[in-house]
């Protein structure tokens, strides 16, 4: 179909782009394991053949080629099964704090003398000293077998249990394996190693017997010298004079110093009780125990007692006269003197009675407590006694509690020493007692002399087999060629200077794939005029002709990649980078356009390539006018408001200064917001990354930015190209594979 004259330019676009299928976002982020697998095995399938094939032929002819290794094994019991005996109960044994069992210490058991050390025994059997003459044995038969060769061919290990019910444990029996390609030399290897282990088992288990008794004998002889010193140590440290246990004594030692603790106590407390009831008594009496003591003498006295009832009838008699007579008179004057001379006479009585043991100031006023109760006086006097006594004998008995309580002092700083020794002692005796048990179960084994171990496998018809059978082993060849074929794919895709698909693209630079650009032969028909007059580099796409073939399915691709964009938040301006150059920026830039303007809105598609703009070739368009000349003349941004929904192309223009200075900020920006006013999207065709800083400065100027990767570009560049992006300015959407 033929475009009408009146448009000024008439391109058919012809590109060429590899094969693919578009690869959706959410495809290519849900993709797993086995899909990139499959993705690989699809680019790299004769390599994978190739290696698997190869190595399988060349593991099978080794397989096929190489001689069958045959092996048999016999089991050897290195110690006799005895029956479980049960364990005596062990004896008490005497103490100094008392009686204790001596389960603590081990018993000896007759059969454990010696015992066997399996890893010992084995490196013993592996060694040159055992399998030397094994070996010159059977050297008159097969002349090829060596000491070197029995020790590489022949293993020994020991068999493990099985049991259910508890833990694998390592038994007393040892599984012999021997191998070779000669089934009948296998079995006269056994045969022969079977007789040499059990002839060194008889000499090695006896050469063991006579060491171990050895070493009793020199362990009893060491046990008796310590027990000596140890018993003469605990007889110098006994107390001198006395037969007692050292426990004893000190049972003896407290007892009697409680009872005389008790009996102080005791004293204190009656002592207290009596000097209570004493100052009771003293505070009646108001006398001290001297004068109540000498008042109780007086009034058992006859003769004090006489004078006194004299001078009681005399002083009655003196009263009597009073109320008769004055004083003065003659008869009371001589009254008063007959008086006088008796109570010097009762003075001289008192003093011989109470004057030379319990002297008072005033014995004569004691003639006078006639009147207080004599029982008073004996309560006082006795309350006074009973507390004079208990205080002396409270005195007495502090001498020998103290006494005593130095000897509890002494003996409980040598009671540990004598105890641990005690306790020493003891101890030596049992390791003789178990030591001597054990000299009599070492002896019982020399005299029975049965030491041979015993074979129990039979060895006149050994199970002879293969090693590996040669079916298993191709099996395994068959896998390892498969796992060989996947490491070659791996390996192959890792060593690639290029990028392979699209999934190592996005595994390199960790972007979303957002699409595939698939190869195609389109027929876009475009019908373009000017916006304005004066060829300001404005163009309109008029009519967009619809296509057949492969051609409908390269446009349903920019499609599916809008429907991305848009999922992923796609905003009023993008800007379309790559690192290096033939990509396919434009393309995708230009169809991505038309698809956006398919969808009725308004789209503006700026060749922001100052340096090699490419729009206008790619559309057969003047460039003679464009970007350029609208970022220098300002007054033309009112025409942008001409062009009418669809798609407007707004090429480069003829470069009349530096693109630095040009694409400045302070020119651009401002015309980039005054576009937001009129299109619903901006998209921008950039220079390359690698080459030129101008992808970065529109980077600064757009909202989003998309990358393209040609397929085929070198990954190194690429990954070095986009992290140095990167570093100033925003993470893209996303990326656009151009399978080129």
């Amino acid at each position: 179909m033929s475009l009408p004259q009146k448009v000024p330019n008439l391109r058919i676009v012809d590109r060429q782009h590899p094969p693919s299928r578009f690869l959706s976002t959410t495809k290519s982020q849900t993709k797993g394991g086995v899909q990139r697998f499959g993705d690989r095995w699809r680019r790299r399938w004769r390599l994978f053949s190739g290696t698997v094939l190869f190595s399988f032929l060349v593991m099978g002819g080794y397989v096929l080629w190489y001689p069958e290794i045959y092996e048999a094994h016999f089991r050897l019991l290195m110690e006799p099964v005895s029956e479980p005996q049960t364990p005596p109960t062990p004896p008490l044994r005497e103490g100094i704090m008392g009686t204790f069992p001596a389960d603590h210490l081990p018993t000896p058991s007759p059969t454990a003398f010696p015992q066997t050390d399996v890893g010992s025994q084995i490196v013993v059997l592996e060694s040159d000293k055992v399998l030397a003459p094994i070996a010159q044995k059977l050297q008159q038969q097969y002349p090829h077998l060596s000491t070197r060769v029995l020790a590489e061919h022949l293993e020994i290990r020991p068999v493990v249990s099985s049991a259910t019910d508890q833990l694998p444990t390592q038994t007393k029996v040892l599984e012999v394996t021997y191998r070779d390609r000669q089934p009948e030399m296998v079995t006269a290897v056994l045969k022969a190693v079977a007789e040499a282990f059990v002839d060194y088992s008889q000499r090695d288990r006896q050469e063991q017997l006579n060491r171990t008794l050895k070493q009793l004998d020199s362990h009893i002889n060491q046990h008796l010298t310590e027990l000596e010193e140890l018993q003469r140590q605990f007889q110098a440290g006994q107390t001198q004079g006395t037969s007692l246990q050292p426990s004893e004594q000190l049972r003896f030692l407290t007892e009697q110093y409680r009872q005389i603790h008790s009996l102080r106590q005791a004293a204190r407390l009656k002592a207290v009780e009596a000097y209570g009831r004493f100052q009771g008594f003293q505070e009646q009496l108001k006398m001290t125990p001297a004068e109540a003591l000498a008042a109780a003498n007086l009034s058992t006295s006859p003769a004090y007692q006489q004078q006194l009832a004299r001078i009681q009838e005399l002083d009655q008699e003196i009263a009597k006269n009073l109320a008769i007579f004055r004083e003065g008179t003659p008869i009371l004057q001589a009254l008063e003197e007959q008086r006088r001379v008796l109570l010097e006479q009762l003075q001289a009585i008192a003093r011989q009675v109470i004057g030379q043991q319990y002297p008072v100031d005033n014995p004569t006023a004691l003639a006078f407590q006639g009147t207080v109760s004599q029982t008073l006086i004996t309560n006082y006097i006795t309350a006074w006694i009973e507390y004079e006594n208990q205080r002396r004998y409270d005195a007495e008995l502090a001498a020998p509690q103290a006494a005593i309580a130095q000897q509890l002092q002494q003996l409980s700083s040598q009671l540990p020493a004598i105890e641990r020794l005690q306790h020493q002692i003891q101890r030596a005796k049992l390791s003789l007692e178990m030591l001597h048990q054990a000299r009599q179960a070492v002896q019982l084994q020399l005299a029975q002399n049965n030491f041979a171990w015993q074979v129990l496998t039979d060895l006149e018809n050994p199970a002879i087999q293969p090693t590996f059978p040669r079916l298993l082993l191709l099996a395994l060849g068959a896998i390892a060629s498969l796992l060989l074929g996947v490491l070659a794919i791996y390996l192959a895709d890792a060593a690639a200077p290029t990028f392979v698909s699209p999934a190592q693209v996005q595994e390199s630079l960790g972007l979303p794939l957002l699409g595939n650009i698939p190869k195609a032969t389109p027929q876009i028909n475009l019908r373009l005029e000017r916006v304005v007059k004066g060829n300001l580099g404005l163009w309109q796409v008029t009519q967009v002709l619809p296509t057949v073939g492969e051609g409908m399915k390269f446009q349903e691709s920019f499609h599916h990649l809008l429907a991305n964009l848009q999922a992923v938040g796609l905003g009023q301006s993008l800007a379309i980078i790559s690192a290096l150059p033939g990509d396919g920026r434009t393309t995708v830039a230009l169809h991505l356009a038309l698809a956006a303007a398919g969808t009725g809105q308004r789209v503006l598609l700026i060749d922001g390539d100052l340096r090699q703009p490419k729009i206008h070739r790619y559309l057969g368009l003047t460039n003679e006018q464009g970007l350029a000349d609208w970022l220098i003349h300002r007054r033309h941004w009112h025409n942008i408001a001409q062009t009418q929904r669809g798609l407007a192309i707004l090429t480069a223009g003829e470069l009349q200064q530096q693109p630095m200075r040009l694409l400045s900020q302070d020119t651009l920006k401002p015309f980039m917001a005054h576009l937001k006013n009129y299109f619903h999207l901006v998209i921008v065709d950039t220079p390359p990354l690698a080459h030129f800083a101008d992808g970065k400065l529109w980077s600064g100027l757009v909202e989003q930015t998309l990358v393209v990767v040609n397929l085929g570009a070198p990954r190194q560049p690429v990954a070095l190209a986009l992290a140095d992006y990167s570093l100033g300015s925003v993470s893209p959407l996303g990326i656009v594979v151009n399978l080129a």
